[in-house]
């Protein structure tokens, strides 16, 4: 049963990626996952439920993301270069994100608001800190701003469609070099170099 839930749930995702979560159609849906339409609204009464469905497992993919750099990481440093896995993750998912998309569906919206001002801001936060501490990130660096600085770059550049893919690693490039100390720096080349 539930193997047929996340066929469909897989599905659509595709198909929102494709087309775009407002043209495509639970018939669509049904025809995508080959399974017949009734069996489609037995899953998810009606295509809001879907893409609550959708939104829930990209932002836990989102959170494994994050949480996998964590506990590989060895250093803040670290942990801010690898989210380019999370970037790459919300780049290729971001016509589905689109809070102009997400507007007509309030639940779907409100989970990813809370994923990018809880979970991502809760992230750097801590990462910010911990950098401060281990003398990696400058020692007068102001963390609320920085986080918040963080985020809105992140949500403009991520989120805006029109921006080049390579503008965001370029900010985070620059974003990393902008709080490190100078053993920071060595870390971040060395990281760069290696991956």
């Amino acid at each position: 049963m539930e193997n047929k839930r996340n066929q469909l749930v897989n599905s659509a995702i595709g198909l929102f990626i494709k087309h775009g979560i407002i043209s495509v159609t639970m018939d669509e849906v049904a025809r995508a996952s080959g399974m017949s339409k009734k069996t489609v609204y037995q899953y998810f009464a009606n295509k809001g439920i879907l893409v609550e469905a959708v939104v829930d497992l990209l932002i836990k993919q989102g959170e494994n993301i994050i949480r996998l750099n964590v506990d590989t990481a060895n250093d803040p440093v670290q942990e801010l270069s690898l989210q380019q896995d999370l970037f790459n993750h919300l780049i290729a998912l971001r016509y589905i994100f689109s809070d102009f998309i997400l507007k007509r569906y309030p639940r779907a919206f409100k989970a990813f608001q809370e994923f990018k001002t809880d979970y991502m801001k809760a992230f750097i936060e801590t990462n910010l800190k911990h950098g401060v501490e281990k003398g990696l990130y400058h020692h007068n660096l102001d963390v609320p701003s920085t986080v918040n600085i963080y985020l809105s770059v992140t949500d403009f550049l991520v989120f805006n469609n029109s921006r080049n893919y390579a503008d965001i690693f370029v900010a985070l490039n620059l974003f990393i070099n902008g709080i490190t100390t100078a053993n920071g720096r060595q870390l971040y080349a060395n990281y760069l170099k290696s991956s």
